[in-house]
């Protein structure tokens, strides 16, 4: 089984991002999902493996707690 592997312009657009704003997160030492510089190339290969563990690590749960729902509100007619 061969990985597959994401180019900088699909994680922009999987982070709803510009390309130029993922450079400068990866330029700024922002945190983002571990990438493959390859030695001579400026070509990025990012492990879709990879990317999306990290996207997992920042998911959230809705949380539903009985009886903290308002109560509506009885209209005056």
């Amino acid at each position: 089984m061969t990985e597959e592997y994401y180019s900088d312009e699909d994680i922009a657009t999987l982070l709803g991002i510009s390309l130029s704003r993922l450079r400068g997160k990866i330029y700024q030492g922002d945190p983002l999902p571990a990438r493959i510089e390859v030695p001579g190339s400026r070509t990025r290969l990012w492990s879709k493996k990879d990317v999306h563990s990290w996207l997992n690590q920042f998911k959230k749960q809705d949380e539903i707690i009985a009886g903290t729902r308002p109560s509506p509100r009885k209209r005056n007619s």
